[in-house]
């Protein structure tokens, strides 16, 4: 939980025009979440997604694909169901889950995850 003085962790928001880049440009782990407004267990997990993303600080990147503005990426990936997360290392998919999930459950698929890479 955030204290009053820390501030959250903005998340990117990415598009088929700037995914590509994004994975490319770090050796870091990325947890892509892939959402649309239009889903409500999607627009639920973001909350979720943006609290998790607090614990990993620097350690892990996170980032939304909105399914609106990515449907290429939802093809390349094979995405079907929303909430959908994609966990990237070295810029290419290592693991993925789906599904509303609860903060303890994300982070705990995370860390199963993150172990096997």
């Amino acid at each position: 939980m955030l204290s009053p003085s820390q501030t959250r962790m903005k998340l990117n928001e990415l598009t088929d025009a700037t995914l590509k880049s994004y994975l490319a440009e770090s050796p870091k782990p990325t947890v892509l979440v892939f959402h649309a407004t239009w889903s409500k267990p999607a627009r639920t997990m973001v909350h979720v997604v943006e609290d998790v993303a607090d614990n990993y600080g620097e350690l892990v990147r996170f980032a939304l694909v909105n399914a609106e503005s990515a449907p290429d990426a939802l093809n390349r990936y094979g995405i079907l169901s929303l909430p959908t997360y994609l966990i990237f290392k070295s810029g290419r998919p290592a693991d993925r889950f789906i599904g509303l999930l609860t903060k303890e459950t994300l982070t705990e698929r995370i860390e199963n995850s993150l172990a096997k890479i």
